[in-house]
């Protein structure tokens, strides 16, 4: 069935009521003629046409309007086989082209030749904000609000934010037209000549107007702010704030002026079976009562907007349901406040739209009423006379001006308009009909917050459950701290609060004085803290600088300021002009550099730092990598660039297409090059061993030894390697110099991401490095072991199921004067090569001195003041330097601030980068090494400024350099050792791992001991079993599916399978095998030795054999053989555990192990085995057990076999039940048997003994098959009630009366 049929069918079978009622109020009063009912109908089953609005003040608003006359042109001329033609045009009620509507069929729309470059181009300029995909009716408000120049909106509801934006667009289209884009005439040369890529206003310093757009829910609001990111360059008119707008608070400037809006969007909440083409489901939601109950919402929304309202502004009620209860019930009691007034604008529109209704009716309990008295008189409750036509004949007449669009008139959604005029200004003491007041009444919203709040608090004191509070708990915090209940969002302060930087951006940028720094803001965010008061997330300096148009930023400080009764709560606003840079770039007077976003708007004001760059092979070097060198550059200008200083700038590019380009970039020039941290893969993997097996949740810092070596090649970044023997703190390879670092390790994620953002606790742990270099220094010791001046910390967060790293590290430098070499030149060979041979015999800690005396010889670093010589030019300090840059490595810096303490004064440094120098295989070529000169004047070392270099936050993924086998192996061992860590520090999960079991039965028992010994880690098992998987199984038996079945596959195969898909790295086996059983006598003689003496050997080879068989006798066999093999000497004999199923009970029991005693499966038996499977209806052929019962056994026994592993006498151990036990595991008791019944939840452990008659264990049949063997077996199997003989059993009961006979049997059904 079709789409369209599915939603007619739903139409005409699923809402009766929705017929019935839109009947009466669409047909009944004349809206509709009796004919167009179908086709009103018949209209909701199909879909809706593509429609959209262009942005005007986009750049690629001409374009892409010529290109939809084109392919309008297209689809005019063409036309399909079944007669349908594609469609594009424009919709005419919209100006200046700005609406689109597309119907073309999908298939040919993405598919065919003509009309798949229209598909592309929607999609591709949909996404960068010049086409805006909208429902043509959900465009009308908007373009009925006459929003003009300069004038303030408001959205009261405007998530998701498609009117915001309309909004947005038809005011700064407006302020285009009346005052065209501004400060031409401050604009350079070089700028006009971008006029491709500005459009629209640039000079916001005017009474621009803003579009206010508030949403209650800050998470929908979210969804807004999103939405809108798309059009960056109307950013500076909009303003985002979160409040319930029934009370939205009243705005007031410092000297008590009301601020009041010139146009007010009231789009509410409603109940969208206007929306039916597009959302079927609301079919299945459709009622009647959902008018009643936001019509009141809706009412008070209206009225608070009309009194926020300017005398002479127009407001748009709007709603996209049919409703009259939503629609012309909310107007008419609008309409009782004489303030308002109704424009008829219908003859606007270029569309087919119908009157405002009069009268209409409410349903109300499937009933009908016409009047509020009607339906008092009929016992209707909870209504109210809004809901119901006025009274008034001339209020009834003005409904008519109201707009109803419907979906057949046009092709398109279901939708209402009401466009209301303020005419007059009326106080609340003449008027009751104006609703909220913030000025006068108590604060609406505080109040709903703490009803929300209350019935939070009530759900935690209420909870049913633990779980249930712990649920409710959550929600209350989330709702505390969440914008709809927290008082301010965002703190925002003027550029003019902060004159050094604003005086410090005017300096760098040379910015025109018409940009006012009362448009730039910084926002800081703010958050609920546990006391319930606001606290500042991010204190210092702020990260951006954000442009508002000027009334907003009015808006913004009224709304906001310290006079205000109830502050606006803004979430978002403001074009971000200038960010923070995040790199160490010296001798720079700001700190900030352009926003890329906003350089259409601050490139006009900019006056110097503005470099051409002529050459397309310029822009297309610097587009692709972000690092480029100025050497490279080819165009003329790149000397401007070359002669900046350090600091953001502006580059115009010129393109392939010879179009300007301006980009935001960063001018940089490095004094030192940083080192980047390095772990290698191997490190990673010493962590996680040392984490799971030594550390485990202990984050005490751990000392580290890294290194870098000399540059050996250009273009290589300078790395500090972390290698897999950096916890050995051993020393460094030869020629390299040692790092010295501590590494802190976080167990959670939370604790990871707290540090992160914490910069004080981020500053502590760098103050305690630095601290430590500037003792060593002040010390001495940094001269004796030069590998102190180096201290690297490591940060990190380590995901040991996903074997996923998060880290960062910082190699903290002391930032003495500002180092600069006076000089720079190439190195001597002769001394480079002195260097090399030296570094090659013997470690001298990456620093050193190279001493002339009748030639060059390396000298200990420790020498330094003392060493004579006769001219300083004698003395160089070697560097083992890690840069392959024209700027020498960053540990030179702390090297420096060591000289200044023992040796200041001009200072040779040799960068030494030669290390392959002299060498084996070395080939004569330039020299890399820098012969560099410092002025070093004395001074103390001083951990009060460093530079931290701190990294980004990185992360390593060890999953791409292991097998997955390996991965899941870890993942599963890591869950057991986090028992260790957290609960148990005495288990030992070591010996369940290396356990090898024998699962007897792969069946529902099997299946579930598997998968529980897995759990444990448990990676050896061999499956035994004969059977196959029937199509009962996979339901029940968790190790099998259907395919298994379909295919008649072997039970042990699948099973084996099965678990080695889940524990890859598991050792299984599978043994296809009848086990002979008592009383069997079917198999043939050499058969039966065959299948005895395989059974024989998987008992010898395994340590557990666990008997999980449907059928009693068929667990003789191996349970006599675990208790032959336990008097055997010289081996370690097998533990017997048996699990037993009854309907709604279960038995799990161990035998004797050695000299332990217990009873076996078969000591509570009087009867010998025999055959229990023949002769059986299908109900007795088939396992009778509650479903649950195998889980809760399977888990029982492989948790007392855990038990067992961790006692000190192991599988010997005595039943915890016993009054001589004295031990007891870890993991709880360890009893002989454990039986569990479901009906009373209940298990209950028992010791037991060893019976004396067994036909199993007791000491007459193990010495019977002790001297027969196999032939004993096989007479057992013929003849099972011998076994009642040679145990004595038959003597035992000859001498009872029979009702002394009481048989054990609850477990032999099954």
């Amino acid at each position: 069935m079709s789409v369209s049929e599915r939603t007619s069918k739903q139409a005409s079978c699923k809402s009766a009521a929705f017929g019935s009622f839109y009947q009466a109020n669409l047909v009944e009063t004349g809206l509709l003629e009796e004919g167009e009912w179908v086709a009103f109908l018949d209209s909701l089953s199909k879909p809706l046409p593509t429609t959209f609005w262009i942005t005007p003040t986009d750049r690629d608003a001409d374009r892409v309007r010529g290109a939809l006359r084109r392919f309008s042109a297209a689809a005019d001329e063409s036309s399909e086989g079944d007669g349908q033609r594609p469609c594009v045009r424009t919709l005419p009620w919209l100006p200046e082209d700005m609406g689109w509507r597309v119907d073309i069929p999908k298939v040919l729309l993405r598919k065919d030749g003509r009309f798949k470059p229209l598909h592309e181009m929607l999609i591709q300029y949909t996404a960068q904000g010049t086409i805006n995909r909208m429902e043509e009716v959900s465009m009308l408000p908007v373009a009925l609000l006459d929003i003009r120049a300069g004038h303030l909106c408001l959205d009261t509801c405007a998530s998701p934010g498609s009117k915001t934006a309309q909004m947005l667009s038809c005011l700064s289209h407006a302020n285009f037209k009346k005052w065209g884009r501004g400060l031409e005439s401050i604009s350079s040369d070089e700028v006009k000549q971008c006029a491709n890529f500005l459009q629209g206003r640039i000079d916001y310093s005017l009474q621009e107007g803003c579009v206010v757009a508030n949403e209650i829910s800050a998470e929908r609001a979210g969804m807004l702010v999103h939405q809108i990111a798309r059009h960056q360059r109307l950013y500076p008119l909009a303003l985002f704030t979160s409040h319930d707008a029934r009370f939205f608070p009243s705005i007031r400037a410092p000297d008590g002026r009301g601020v009041r809006f010139d146009r007010i969007l009231c789009d509410v909440m409603c109940s969208s079976d206007g929306t039916l083409r597009k959302a079927p489901h609301l079919w299945r939601e459709w009622s009647s009562k959902h008018s009643l109950e936001l019509h009141p919402e809706q009412l008070a929304v209206a009225r608070r907007a009309a009194r926020l309202l300017k005398t002479g502004g127009r407001m748009v009620y709007s709603t996209c349901s049919f409703s009259p209860v939503e629609n012309e019930a909310v107007v008419a009691e609008l309409l009782g406040n004489p303030c308002l007034a109704l424009v008829d604008v219908r003859e606007q529109l270029a569309l087919r739209t119908a009157p405002g209704l009069p009268t209409w009716k409410v349903a109300v309990g499937g009933r009908l009423f016409g009047s509020f008295a009607e339906a008092e008189a009929a016992g209707a409750k909870k209504l109210l006379p809004g809901f119901f036509p006025p009274e008034e004949e001339s209020l009834r007449s003005e409904l008519k001006k109201c707009v109803r669009v419907l979906p057949h008139h046009n092709d398109t959604g279901g939708f209402f308009v009401a466009v209301l005029e303020k005419v007059a200004e009326a106080s609340r003491e003449s008027d009751t009909t104006l609703g909220y007041d913030s000025a006068l009444d108590s604060d609406g919203e505080e109040a709903e917050r703490r009803k929300q709040l209350e019935r939070l608090e009530e759900a935690v004191a209420t909870g049913r459950s633990e779980q249930e509070r712990a649920k409710a708990e959550a929600r209350r915090e989330r709702a505390r701290t969440s914008g709809s209940l927290a008082r301010e969002l965002a703190r925002y302060c003027s550029l003019e609060a902060m004159p050094e930087q604003a005086a410090a951006l005017r300096s760098a940028y040379g910015l025109h004085e018409t940009l006012p720094e009362s448009l730039l803001f910084s926002r800081h965010h703010l958050e609920l803290g546990a006391d319930g008061a606001l606290v500042q997330t991010h204190q210092g300096e702020a990260n951006q600088l954000l442009l508002l148009a000027k009334s907003a930023a009015e808006i913004l400080c009224f709304g906001t300021g310290g006079h205000a009764k109830r502050k606006l709560k803004v979430i978002a606003g403001g074009l971000r002009v200038f960010e923070k840079d995040r790199f160490e770039v010296p001798a720079r007077s700001t700190h900030f550099r352009f926003a890329q976003e906003a350089l259409e708007l601050v490139l006009p004001y900019v006056g110097r730092r503005v470099v051409k760059l002529e050459d397309p092979a310029d822009a297309q070097l610097l587009l692709s990598r972000r690092d480029a060198a100025v050497a490279v550059l080819r165009s003329p200008g790149s000397a401007g660039l070359e002669a900046l200083s350090p600091g953001g700038c502006i580059l115009l590019l010129r393109t392939a297409t010879s179009e300007w380009l301006p980009v935001s970039a960063l001018r940089t020039q490095k004094d030192f090059e940083p080192l980047l941290g390095a772990p290698e893969v191997g490190f990673w993997q010493e962590l996680s061993r040392r984490k799971l097996d030594l550390w485990r949740l202990d984050s005490s810092n751990v000392p580290l030894t890294a290194y870098y070596e000399a540059s050996q090649a250009s273009g290589v970044p300078a790395k500090c390697f972390l290698q897999k023997d950096a916890f050995e703190c051993g020393p460094a390879p030869s020629g390299a110099a040692k790092v010295l670092g501590e590494l802190k390790n976080f167990n959670t994620e939370e604790e990871f991401r707290t540090f992160l953002g914490n910069a004080e606790a981020r500053q502590a742990s760098l103050a305690e490095a630095v601290n430590q270099i500037c003792s060593d220094i002040a010390s001495g010791a940094a001269l004796q072991d030069p590998s102190k001046l180096r201290r690297l910390m490591l940060c990190t967060f380590a995901d040991l199921k996903k074997f996923h790293f998060s880290y960062l590290l910082t190699l903290p430098a002391l930032r003495g004067s500002p180092w600069a070499p006076v000089s720079r030149q190439a190195a001597d060979r002769e001394q480079v090569a002195a260097v090399a041979k030296g570094l090659r015999e013997q470690d001298f800690g990456g620093l050193c001195l190279l001493v002339r005396g009748s030639g060059w010889s390396l000298r200990p670093l420790a020498e330094l003041p003392s060493v004579q010589v006769d001219s300083e030019e004698d003395l160089i300090t070697v560097f083992v330097d890690p840069s392959s840059e024209e700027a020498p490595g960053w540990p030179l810096q702390n090297a420096l601030v060591l000289l200044a303490k023992y040796r200041p004064g001009k200072r040779r440094i040799l960068a030494f980068r030669d290390p392959q120098l002299g060498g084996q295989g070395y080939s004569s070529g330039p020299l890399r090494s820098q012969l560099l000169t410092f002025e070093v004047p004395p001074e103390a070392a001083s951990a009060s400024d460093c530079r931290a270099g701190w990294s980004k936050i990185a992360t390593m993924d060890l999953t791409r350099f292991m097998d997955s086998k390996t991965v899941a192996a870890n993942a599963v061992d890591l869950n057991i050792k986090l028992m260790k860590w957290r609960v148990l520090p005495a288990l030992e999960p070591e010996k369940m791992k290396d356990l090898r079991v024998l699962l007897l039965g792969s069946g529902t028992l099997g299946c579930g001991v598997a998968r529980a010994l897995m759990g444990w880690g448990c990676r050896h098992m061999t499956f035994v079993d004969g059977g196959k998987v029937s199509f009962s199984n996979p339901v029940r038996q968790s190790l099998f599916t259907h395919k298994d079945a379909a295919e008649g596959r072997k039970k042990a195969t699948a099973a084996r399978e099965a678990v080695e898909a889940i524990l890859p790295d598991a050792e299984v086996a599978d043994v296809v095998l009848d086990i002979p059983m008592p009383g069997h006598p079917h198999q043939s003689a050499e058969g039966l030795r065959s299948n005895i003496a395989k059974l024989q050997e998987l008992v010898d080879a395994h340590d557990v054999i666990c008997m999980l068989t449907d059928s009693r006798e068929s667990r003789w066999l191996p349970s006599l053989m675990v208790a032959a093999a336990q008097s055997q000497e010289g081996k370690t004999p097998p533990l017997g555990l048996t699990v037993a199923l009854g309907f709604d009970s279960f038995l799990v029991s161990r035998q004797t192990y050695r000299n332990a005693p217990a009873a076996c499966y078969f000591c509570n038996d009087v009867t010998a085995p025999s055959d229990s499977l023949a002769f059986r209806t299908l109900d007795q052929q088939c396992t009778v057990t509650r479903p649950g019962i195998s889980g809760l056994a399977s888990n029982c026994a492989v948790e007392l076999l855990a038990a067992l592993t961790q006692h000190p006498d192991g599988f010997a151990a005595e039943s915890s039940n016993s009054s001589n036990a004295c031990l007891e595991s870890p993991l709880g008791g360890v009893p002989h048997q454990v039986r569990g019944f479901a009906a009373d939840y209940a298990l209950s452990p028992t010791e037991t003994e060893p019976f004396v008659h067994c036909i199993c264990c007791s000491q007459k049949v193990l010495q019977q098959y002790a001297a027969e063997g196999v032939p004993f077996i096989e007479k057992v199997i013929a003849d099972s009630s011998i076994l009642e003989e040679i145990s004595g059993l038959a003597e035992m009961k000859a001498g009872m009366c029979e009702a002394e006979v009481e048989a054990f049997d609850d477990f032999d059904d099954l």
